[in-house]
């Protein structure tokens, strides 16, 4: 059977019991075509019972109201309007029940129950008695009068346009197939076939729980605008757009910003259009995706098997909503975007997908990508529901402008009548707590909060219902505040489960708990703080403090970066804000004063031969770099510019000063003074406090996360006009570059394009790496940035002519060039494919190489793609045997699409990489990167690895033994690699040294570094039940863990033991909670920990 068939838009069917008899079924089809081919409204309802009466088919219109009694004869009949009737037969006859006074009967007995139900009625329904398909030959039946009509399957149209009494409206029509719980279906199939009827149930069963567990959530949804490309639309617009498009839609945005209202908001709309959204969460992806969507499905009371049954006998389109993919683990994040390209392919499904940060692989999916931007102002307030007649508006519009989320703004609203100036984060939270406990406020705050200490305790995240009741009994929580707390929704139940509802009350209460146990002592307090299990609370703990002297010799001590910007934010109230500023403050004067001290020296001949000497000792300024995001952020507020840029005017006196100086001395020693002297200053010295303010502001520290404060904008423009130094310039570039105003500043940046000759280095590639980033340019403005960009080419040396070319392209300078440099590109390829020997193999792997890193890298890009598939594969089998060993970054990249080309021919360019990679390498990861690729390539075209010889070393083992699991990964099924006898070995040599260094080549293996294209098969995920007994042995032998590198990145202890625990958090159980836990309180290791606790709770304790 097919698709099934519904009725048309006007005509809606209803039934008491499925259809079962022939005859019935053929009149109900016979209604539907007829009813189908008006344009009226029609309601039919089937095999029903109505007082105590069966009624076939009964029709409602606005013209007719209409009962069938269906019968099925196929001999001849012979009866009157009285008495039985007979059936004659070969064989002989038989009695049968008057088919005329059933019709009459049954249409007497609809009457009634309309009128019982809606008063009295005007006139009689019609009645027929209809015969399938005609009435048998050599019948003799009562002729058809003005109560009961007679006829075969063509009198059924005839009735259907006869006129009638008892009519009832639409309205009526519904109310009474309510009064008489009749059963809505969606056409003729349903009615009729018993499998699309239970999958119909299956389907409206599920949709009802579907709508009651999201509908709540996505109505909280407020209009916003979102971003599509450089468009604005809304959410309708992007509803219809996930509907009619053929691609996945990403919903990409930071946390709190409402991305997940968004997204059940349009799956609960999809269902009145008639599709079916499926609503899953990235963060329960272990590797299988029909595990958590067949989990997530349970809960809705139904499974994947039958609602994908139903959807394809329904003809109901299938979305997959994924919410969080971002929260899925790295290391699974390319199996999530094959799962989900795999489940669209198999079931055609819609895909809608949540996340923070892009995807991974996402050339598997063609994307959409729908940008939701943190809340701004306007919607926070609208979230708030504030109104400037409000008496604290003040007061919340101050804490608006902190505000991160769009929960945080909804909780400002509701506690704003009661919310005092300056308040913390914490007393947000805290106040909405109390408004929700009412009456039993002082009782639920002491239960919550020991609620919270003991989960702290517990290293826990939820407690079951019996571990709830005894902590209630045991710290004397009355029934009547137990039922306070579940009311307030403070406190969630999922299963048995209690947990808070959400983890900033989580946060809160374990704030409160820990200012309970420390009081007013500043020492345990700072204990807190510094331990991973408050990770969470921290900027809350300051928050709750209300001891000014407590509060500010916490704040006098503290190094934490974290805290410091939490607390200029106004997060820990305006108390903590007031003394971290007068801190800062203090900071940039002795900052200014510093500089006004130093002196350069010269110390040595040529590049790098310059340095800074400071003056009086400042221990002020010894931790100053943890004060630098709080002093970004400030900057984002337009807070310290101008004391930035007399600190920079300053800074350029010193250099004007020691240029002249040391002129003569820098000429003997063929020292480039003016560079050497602005590069020590802001580039190479990370010892003086502005050197490192410049550094963080050019290295992208400032905090583009959240929107630039009010003032902003104004604060930069003047800086801009009254900028009048090398050392204002260079540190206004790193600010402005990718802020709204870079537009605004293409004149200035014009002015120094024009003397780039002149410029300092590193202010003349500030100055072309702006121009980069810099859109939306004045045409004028940028015709003559082009102009001064082209004066300098070939008046610099090659890097610069390379920066010069990267600026003209991002400006559009190299538009009219690129087409005719296409035969160039043409050329090149034509004269590698046409020859022979190792130097046209040289060539083909530059060549390929700058599809990357070339003014005209799509060109190359492009003209590569256009091969055809013979003479692409020769390019490529050339460029991989060309390839250079030294310079590897672009190698693994090449070695997939070779593999791609399905040619086994190509191994004898690929097997040359399989050797172990170097263990000295300028590029540790990429050569590592080369390694897995080639063995996977070598899975992938089906080709044996060639024999190797046993290694006594164990990181070269088990390096070896992570590139065969990788290799045997691309030729098995997932269920096989943890059973095959052909991956045995393998495992074992990595089980066997599990001690030492098998965690660290199993780190190696699953990092995805910047020069791939994230297609890398990871050994952790393929054997997870491995991967897990190595990391457990790992974590248990930590200090003796080593990687295959002998210098580099790679080497370290700490991120071996981090993805020791990531992978158990991922793949481990109950059993791993109390080693995990004895880790909580390293400072190293404690927030990593926490996060597999968490984890496994969700994944044990929730989904089983």
């Amino acid at each position: 059977m097919g698709t099934a068939r519904h009725c048309g838009n006007g005509v809606r069917l209803f039934i008491g019991e499925r259809i079962e008899h022939a005859s019935d079924r053929d009149v109900l089809v016979t209604v539907c075509d007829a009813l189908e081919k008006g344009t009226g409204w029609a309601y039919i309802f089937a095999n029903f019972n109505v007082n105590g009466r069966q009624i076939d088919v009964a029709v409602f219109s606005a013209t007719t109201t209409l009962v069938i009694e269906a019968k099925g004869y196929t001999l001849p009949i012979k009866g009157g309007v009285n008495g039985r009737w007979t059936q004659v037969g070969s064989y002989g006859s038989r009695k049968l029940r008057n088919g005329y006074t059933q019709a009459l009967d049954a249409k007497n007995a609809l009457r009634d129950a309309i009128a019982e139900l809606f008063g009295a009625l005007s006139d009689y329904p019609n009645a027929l008695l209809a015969i399938v398909p005609a009435i048998p030959s050599g019948s003799s039946l009562p002729p058809s009068d003005f109560k009961v009509k007679s006829g075969g399957l063509d009198a059924i149209e005839v009735a259907l346009n006869t006129k009638s009494g008892a009519l009832l409206s639409e309205e009526q029509c519904q109310e009474f197939a309510t009064h008489l719980n009749l059963e809505r279906v969606s056409g003729r199939d349903a009615a009729i076939h018993e499998t699309v009827l239970l999958s119909e149930r299956t389907v409206t069963s599920y949709e009802s729980t579907f709508l009651e567990f999201h509908g709540p959530i996505g109505a909280q949804l407020a209009e916003d605008q979102y971003h599509l490309g450089d468009k604005l639309i809304s959410a309708s617009n992007i509803l219809k757009m996930a509907m009619s498009s053929q691609s996945a839609l990403l919903i990409r945005g930071p946390s709190g910003c409402g991305k997940s209202l968004l997204s059940s908001r349009i799956a609960t709309e999809f269902i009145q259009f008639g599709m079916l959204p499926i609503h899953i969460q990235g963060k329960n992806f272990e590797g299988k995706l029909q595990k958590i969507i067949d989990v997530e499905l349970r809960l809705l009371s139904t499974s994947v098997r039958d609602l994908l049954r139903a959807s394809r006998l329904l003809a109901r389109h299938i979305v997959l909503f994924l919410d969080g993919y971002n929260e899925c683990p790295e290391h699974l994040q390319v199996a999530l975007t094959r799962s989900l390209q795999a489940f669209s392919l198999r079931y055609g499904a819609g895909i809608v997908i949540t996340s923070q940060g892009a995807l991974t692989r996402p050339e598997l999916l063609l994307v959409e990508e729908i940008q939701v931007r943190p809340p701004q102002p306007t919607l926070k307030s609208l979230l708030a529901k504030l109104s400037q007649e409000d008496e604290n508006f003040t007061n919340c519009q101050a804490l608006l402008e902190i505000a991160l989320s769009g929960l945080e703004a909804e909780l400002i609203g509701q506690a704003a009548a009661s919310l005092p100036a300056g308040a913390s984060t914490f007393v947000l939270f805290d106040t909405v707590a109390r408004m929700r406990l009412g009456s039993f406020t002082t009782e639920g705050i002491r239960a919550l909060s020991g609620f919270a200490e003991e989960m702290i305790s517990q290293t826990a995240f939820s407690m079951s219902i019996r571990e709830f009741d005894r902590f209630c009994d045991a710290t004397n929580v009355t029934d009547a505040t137990r039922h306070a707390i579940l009311e307030s929704r403070l406190v969630s139940q999922r299963g048995d489960r209690f947990s808070f509802s959400h983890e900033m009350f989580f946060y809160a209460f374990m704030a409160e708990s820990a200012l309970r146990v420390a009081r007013k002592d500043s020492g345990r307090v700072q204990a807190f703080l510094r331990s991973p299990r408050f990770h969470g609370s921290k900027a809350l703990i300051l928050g709750a403090l209300e001891d000014y002297s407590t509060l500010r010799d916490i704040l006098e001590r503290t190094t934490d970066w974290g805290i410091l910007e939490s607390c200029v934010r106004g997060e820990c109230g305006d108390a903590a804000r007031r003394i971290v500023k007068a801190k800062l403050d203090v900071l940039l004067a002795e900052m200014v004063a510093e500089i006004s001290e130093l002196r350069f020296l010269l110390n040595g001949e040529g590049w790098h031969s310059c340095s800074i000497e400071t003056g009086a000792n400042r221990p002020i300024l010894s931790k100053f770099e943890v004060f630098l995001p709080a002093i970004g952020w400030l900057l984002m507020r337009g807070v310290y510019l101008e004391q930035i840029m007399a600190a920079c005017r300053v800074m350029d006196e010193k250099i004007a000063e020691a240029n002249s100086d040391l002129y003569e001395e820098a000429k003997a020693k063929k020292v480039p003074l003016r560079h050497e002297t602005f590069s020590q200053a802001y580039v190479f010295n990370h010892k003086i406090a502005l050197s490192q303010l410049v550094s963080f502001v050019h290295s992208g520290g400032l905090s583009f996360r959240h929107s630039p404060g009010s003032e902003f904008g104004e604060a930069l423009k003047k800086s801009w006009k009254e900028a009048s130094t090398h050392s204002e310039f260079y540190v206004l570039l790193g600010i402005t570059r990718f802020s709204k105003q870079a537009p605004w500043a293409a004149p200035y940046v014009l002015n120094l394009l024009e003397r780039l000759q002149s410029l300092p280095y590193h202010l003349q590639l500030a100055t072309m790496d702006f121009c980069v980033h810099l859109r939306e340019v004045d045409d004028a403005v940028k015709a003559k940035m082009i102009s001064a960009l082209e004066n300098s080419m070939d008046k610099m040396d090659m890097v610069m002519n390379s920066m010069i070319f990267d600026a003209l392209k991002c400006l559009g300078g190299l538009d009219a060039e690129e087409e005719n440099y296409r035969t160039v590109v043409l050329k090149e390829i034509e004269s590698v494919l046409s020859e022979s020997g190792t130097q046209s193999e040289a060539e083909a792997w530059n060549i390929f190489s700058r599809q990357f890193d070339h003014p005209y890298d799509s060109i190359y890009w492009e003209e590569i793609n256009n091969l055809a598939s013979d003479q692409k594969r020769q390019f490529l089998f050339k460029a991989l045997k060309g390839a250079s060993t030294d310079f590897v970054m672009f190698v693994s990249i090449l070695i997939r699409q070779l593999a791609e080309i399905g040619d086994p021919a190509v191994s004898e360019a690929i097997e040359p990489w399989l050797r172990l990679p170097a263990k000295r390498s300028v590029m540790p990861q990429d050569t590592v990167e080369v390694f897995f690729a080639a063995h996977e390539a070598m899975g992938i075209l089906g080709l044996p690895l060639p024999a190797t010889v046993t290694s006594p070393v164990d990181v070269d083992e088990t390096m070896r033994a992570c590139g065969e699991l990788a290799y045997w990964a691309c030729r098995l099924s997932n269920c096989e690699l943890e059973s095959s006898p052909q991956t045995l070995n393998a495992r074992a040599t990595l089980l066997a040294y599990s001690a030492s260094a098998s965690a660290g080549a199993l780190w190696s293996s699953t990092s995805r570094m910047l020069s791939t294209d994230g297609a890398r098969t990871h050994v952790a995920t393929s054997y997870p039940n491995t991967a897990l007994a190595v990391c457990r042995d790992a974590l248990t032998n930590h200090e003796s863990q080593k990687t295959y590198h002998e210098h580099g990145l790679m080497n370290d202890l700490a991120s071996i033991a981090s993805f020791s625990i990531q992978v158990i958090g991922q793949f481990g159980d109950t059993d791993d909670l109390q080693r995990l836990r004895s880790l909580c309180d390293e400072e190293e290791l404690g927030h990593e920990a926490l996060n597999a606790i968490q984890k496994i709770e969700d994944r044990v304790r929730y989904l089983k």
